[in-house]
């Protein structure tokens, strides 16, 4: 999360997140670093070897590559924006959700859930329909709640990286309009994790998986929820969103 942050305010912060060809190049040996092809260069790519490397202990190769490819997927996400910034064009609602997940650095830090909760689990249950229903949710309810509570931040700065805005602009509404549709979104997205956890438990026991991976499954769904509580809990308090003057606690 440390490391995220300091990357995350070093782009959002300066201009060198205004120019996507300038951000391309700042990027290059990171994105070589996570995907192991090159060395590490500078202290923020010695910071990403090491915790790949720690977080990679133990876990298969498969996991590896899947973590990899998604602290790759931020880092890319991190040039589309930069793209839109320097442009002046606000992303398209039909594909910004799933820009903006991979903006977040959500889904490398779920794949932390299943490490911390037992190991990898198998891909028959990893990339099954109700596992990934279960991510995404979760994924976009981390990125939307966090959206109700930095959207006055980031219309302050002329960013429009944000549910609200991008949904404002579109539909051609006031803020607080839009807002309180991404709170429904919200809401419709917590049912489809809630469906998806049952699915789940079904699908492991049709398939006569181990007690074991079956419970080590349920944890990690449960997991992802203590995320996603927990991330809101803290975006509510922290002062780095200013969160007592957002949508978030009206939402």
């Amino acid at each position: 999360m440390a490391w995220l942050f300091l990357l995350d305010d070093r782009v959002d912060e300066s201009d060198v997140g205004r120019d996507a060809d300038l951000l391309e190049e700042y990027l290059h040996d990171l994105q070589g670093t996570a995907l192991g092809t090159r060395g590490a260069a500078g202290p923020m790519g010695q910071a990403l070897e090491d915790l790949v490397a720690r977080a990679s202990a133990g876990m298969g190769e498969v996991w590896q590559f899947r973590f990899r490819r998604n602290v790759s997927d931020y880092l890319s996400a991190c040039v589309w924006q930069a793209a839109h910034r320097q442009a002046g064009q606000v992303p398209r609602p039909d594909v910004f959700p799933r820009w903006r997940r991979a903006c977040g650095a959500i889904l490398p830090s779920f794949d932390l859930v299943e490490r911390a909760d037992g190991g990898a689990l198998p891909s028959c249950v990893s990339y099954s329909r109700p596992y990934q229903d279960l991510l995404l949710a979760a994924a976009d309810l981390v990125c939307w709640t966090n959206d109700l509570m930095t959207v006055d931040k980031e219309a302050a700065h002329g960013d429009p990286h944000n549910l609200v805005l991008v949904t404002a602009h579109d539909r051609r509404q006031d803020r607080r309009t839009a807002a309180t549709e991404v709170a429904a979104a919200c809401e419709h997205r917590m049912r489809t994790y809630t469906s998806a956890c049952r699915d789940l438990t079904d699908l492991t026991a049709t398939l006569g998986l181990p007690d074991t991976v079956r419970d080590h499954a349920d944890r990690c769904a449960a997991s992802l929820l203590v995320w996603i509580r927990g991330h809101l809990e803290w975006g509510l308090r922290t002062p780095r969103y200013g969160a007592r003057d957002t949508y978030a606690k009206e939402s």
